[in-house]
């Protein structure tokens, strides 16, 4: 005689495929999905796997060698408005030796621009004298365009795609620190000539020492804020980062930190949190991870082993660092704004140790991802991103710039023994579905349509499907040489994706070509 516990089993075993049927689908529309979470996607099968991608190296950008640059420059962000690249960041220099550590010089935000996101130039803007004088009345042939108080250290600008807001605040920015006690806001017309929006600080709760970000939400109607936050509770004085949201840039809520599910306790020093501006219902961020070790003989060979030792020497005495501090770069996502899901693994690891960025202060990305051209012709566009490197050297400080194939952060992907991925129930408009993805020359791709219990609509199963080989960013997927979706918009359905030494990266569905 069954129990009521096996009862209860039998009675969800037959009712799980009403239990599908019955999930509210995702509407996807006709915006473009990524593979950097699984929340499209029913358990994995077989070999299939998320698979996180790194950045490849290119040329130097910019290096920070002017008078009023030096080795602590940093905190860049970079902004692109289609053919034009604008690039601000902090000019600043540390003196280590004789210890101790002090500064060389005051802070300054500085400029460059570009035509390609490739080279870049420091223009005179003639708005500052460098050395200061008392009446601004030196040589301003230089690229400062702005020098005030704590907002100096971390002058964080963007564009604010808002349709109400004024043009002549078409470029905001926040900036402080402790000794500003907190967060004030900025305003500029051009982008180049500011001014202080706020008296006092905006946003008082949070250490703020750091490269905190802000941008519009559309899908929200609001700011959001991402700042230098330490962690409560269990994880207390744990470098992290808050949220604040605003509806009119003037008055903030109280940050909140964020939660990262899944992932163990970790140092995050910045955020770099912003719309994936290709996808922009999910947040990509990219905070600089800070690891604390011990200062052992292996530590004192790893290279820069001389910056290192001055390093310590000039802050031993304060006590809170070893010298052997590292910091990498991390990935992580949200589609909610709070709750990330983070990438214990590296982004960008500091590399090889003869190159000298396994130090605190190195591989610091700054804020804003920027499409640029592909080195050879025909090629699709690459995305482009900075990273620092030669902290406290100044002959070594620059920016270099790194590249990542478009959607190519994250993909679903299997070996050649072969994986399955089928998504939750969903909707979408359109008339076809074009992939992102890459195979061996001996792998392959092909795509199911599922009715939602998660059986395979005539002719749309996978033995249908033509098989997919290649590299591209936007192949439209064909079953028996048809590509035609349209009688299928609308309707609730799955997709099953098949996958034998490949890598898709993103999908979505658009009007007939």
């Amino acid at each position: 005689m069954f129990s009521r516990r096996c009862l209860a089993l039998v009675a969800l075993v037959f009712c799980l495929p009403a239990m599908l049927c019955a999930a509210e689908p995702v509407a996807l529309g006709g915006r473009r999905e990524l593979f950097v979470d699984a929340a499209l996607l029913e358990p994995l099968a077989g070999r299939a796997q998320l698979r996180l991608h790194h950045p490849m190296p290119r040329e130097v950008a910019l290096t920070l060698n002017e008078p009023w640059e030096g080795n602590s420059s940093g905190y860049a962000t970079v902004i692109q408005e289609g053919d034009r690249y604008r690039m601000y960041y902090r000019g600043h220099r540390y003196l280590l030796d004789p210890p101790p550590l002090r500064q060389a010089q005051s802070e300054v935000v500085c400029y460059a621009e570009s035509d390609d996101g490739i080279h870049w130039k420091k223009p005179a803007l003639g708005l500052f004298d460098w050395p200061p004088t008392q009446n601004n009345t030196g040589n301003k042939q230089n690229n400062i365009f702005w020098r005030g108080g704590a907002e100096t250290h971390n002058f964080a600008p963007f564009l604010d795609t808002n349709p109400q807001a004024r043009p002549d605040e078409k470029y905001k920015a926040v900036g402080g620190t402790i000794s500003s006690k907190g967060l004030l806001s900025f305003a500029s017309a051009d982008g180049i000539h500011w001014r202080q929006l706020s008296e006092t600080p905006v946003v008082t709760q949070g250490a703020f020492d750091s490269h905190n970000t802000v941008f519009w939400d559309p899908a929200h109607q609001r700011y959001t804020m991402y700042t230098r936050f330490f962690s409560e509770d269990n994880f207390k004085g744990l470098r992290s980062i808050g949220v604040s949201f605003s509806t009119d840039f003037r008055t903030w809520s109280t940050p909140v930190g964020l939660t990262y599910p899944d992932s163990p306790p970790q140092q995050m020093y910045t955020n770099q949190i912003a719309p994936y501006y290709r996808a922009p219902h999910i947040l990509f961020g990219f905070p600089t991870r800070f690891v604390a070790r011990p200062m052992t003989n292996q530590a004192r060979r790893l290279a820069p082993v001389e910056t290192r030792r001055l390093f310590y020497e000039s802050i031993k005495e304060s006590g809170a660092y070893t010298g052997a501090e590292v910091t990498d770069g991390c990935f992580m996502t949200s589609r909610d704004g709070q709750a990330f899901h983070r990438w214990d693994e590296a982004f960008l690891r500091p590399g090889r140790e003869a190159e000298g960025r396994w130090i605190y202060g190195d591989n610091y990305q700054s804020y804003g991802l920027f499409e640029t051209k592909a080195e050879a012709p025909g090629l699709p566009n690459e995305i482009s991103l900075h990273f620092i490197e030669g902290a406290w050297r100044d002959e070594q400080h620059r920016l270099r710039r790194y590249t990542m194939r478009l959607d190519g952060f994250v993909s679903l992907n299997a070996p050649f023994a072969g994986g399955i991925a089928t998504t939750v129930p969903l909707t979408f408009t359109g008339q076809r579905l074009t992939l992102n993805f890459e195979t061996s020359a001996a792998g392959s791709l092909r795509v199911a349509i599922l009715d939602a219990a998660g059986q395979a609509l005539p002719g749309f199963g996978l033995a249908d499907c033509d098989e997919l080989f290649g590299d591209t960013v936007d192949r439209t997927v064909t079953w028996r040489d048809s590509a035609d979706l349209a009688a299928l918009a609308g309707r609730t359905i799955r997709l099953q994706f098949e996958l034998k030494d490949a890598d898709l990266y993103s999908f979505r569905f658009q009007p007939a070509q």
